[in-house]
């Protein structure tokens, strides 16, 4: 491998990373990119489809704790 093309992967490893420990929920196109890069992705996240944008949520970063901490928030507004 040449110094881009390890650059390039190193890129790529990186973003992986950002989206899958740092996201709740993964646009269309960021879940597509997770899963060419790693097809485990699947398996760590579930189709939601709740608008255009935020399709999946990943399950990696997904906290029932503050999910339950929201659906009180609005109901108590």
């Amino acid at each position: 491998m040449t110094e881009q093309e390890i650059y390039f992967a190193e890129q790529e490893f990186n973003r992986f990373e950002m989206i899958m420990n740092t996201k709740e929920y993964l646009t269309k196109e960021e879940y597509d990119f997770c899963v060419a890069y790693d097809d485990a992705a699947k398996t760590e996240t579930t189709y939601v489809g709740l608008d255009k944008d935020r399709l999946y949520l990943n399950l990696n970063v997904y906290s029932e704790h503050n999910h339950d901490k929201r659906q009180y928030e609005l109901e108590t507004s």
